[in-house]
């Protein structure tokens, strides 16, 4: 069978990636996004229990809400996503590139967006098995808080992060149990009366019904039941360099790191290939969220007029694109529902 060659291939599932993806769908784009992880949001898990204030719109809003709207986002035109691939080699081709992944698949593509970080992050885990349906490590996985309504959630490691969490859970869920090997948790003051907080204590192992964990069994003989397990033990940075084959593009050294020399188009030194995020740099740039999220839609317009230059050199306002005139019929019908 004949490998689909796609307009665009987007390396990387965090907000750059995410957005440039929702873009190029509105432009009618084929896009496959390639994530080196097994879930998408880049970074964002990172600080997902805060309260952001710099990007408009969205000021005072979760960090975890504004995570899945970007997901949900995405959604919205069906790209083709392709997880655990983590890209190690981009060749130019007459048609466009070839990126191939730490496991041999080939992915082609007439343009590609680089929407990668320097490096992966992946949560360090329990040495005991994690298939489980209701076992979640935040540090890579959005949460949907909301989603833990009339639970009982047990949260294990790292007190500073499982604190916030709690201050978060412990509005909607049936009990929040805390447990951690360190000696207390920060702002216990603000727990409600059904946070219970367990010290000096670690997890051994669970008992099972199934793919779910049915009780978390602890260090100290303690037989716990639950409905949802958090685990927060830190994190882990893997490198993730990518091989330009038989290409060259300019790169950039700051402090100790080559960054892409790219434009605040998003174009670079090669035709085609475009870079959004964290993983490109050109004088004064923005590094906030807000900034991010609009570099994705210029590489999008890039991409659409590297393939077709009649097309337009900016998208059409969303309230008068025609691509969204089916969906907000739909989404007016159930607003006050």
């Amino acid at each position: 069978m004949t490998e689909t060659i796609h307009d665009v291939i987007i390396v990387g599932g965090g907000p750059s990636g995410l957005y440039s993806s929702f873009s190029c769908g509105v432009r009618g784009l084929k896009v496959k996004l390639l994530e080196a992880r097994a879930t998408l949001g880049g970074r964002m898990p990172l600080y997902q229990e805060n309260i952001i204030w710099d990007l408009g719109g969205a000021q005072g809003k979760l960090a975890s809400d504004i995570a899945s709207n970007l997901l949900d986002a995405v959604q919205q035109f069906s790209p083709d996503i392709v997880y655990n691939q983590q890209v190690k080699t981009i060749k130019k081709e007459a048609t466009g590139f070839t990126l191939t992944s730490q496991d041999g698949q080939q992915h082609q593509a007439k343009t590609v967006i680089l929407a990668s970080a320097l490096g992966i992050i992946q949560p360090r885990k329990l040495k005991i098995p994690d298939d489980y349906e209701n076992l979640h490590y935040p540090v890579s996985e959005v949460v949907n808080f909301k989603a833990y309504a009339d639970q009982t959630v047990l949260l294990y490691g790292n007190p500073d992060s499982l604190s916030s969490y709690a201050l978060l859970l412990q509005q909607v869920a049936k009990a929040v149990i805390l447990v951690t090997k360190k000696t207390d948790f920060p702002n216990a003051e603000h727990f409600a009366a059904n946070v219970t907080a367990l010290t000096q204590v670690e997890v051994k192992d669970f008992a099972t019904e199934g793919d779910f964990i049915s009780a978390v069994i602890l260090s100290d003989g303690q037989v716990i039941p639950v409905s949802q397990v958090l685990i927060h033990l830190g994190m882990k940075r893997e490198a993730n360099t990518i091989t330009f084959e038989n290409f060259d593009l300019a790169t950039v050294d700051q402090h100790g790191h080559d960054f892409i020399q790219n434009a605040a188009d998003a174009t670079t030194s090669t035709e085609g290939l475009y870079v959004v995020g964290d993983l490109g740099s050109y004088p004064d740039k923005d590094y906030m969220l807000a900034a991010c999220l609009a570099e994705g839609a210029n590489a999008a317009s890039q991409v659409a007029r590297y393939l077709d230059e009649s097309a337009e050199a900016k998208l059409i306002v969303s309230t008068h694109n025609e691509v969204f005139k089916t969906k907000n019929q739909a989404l007016v019908s159930q607003y006050f529902s």
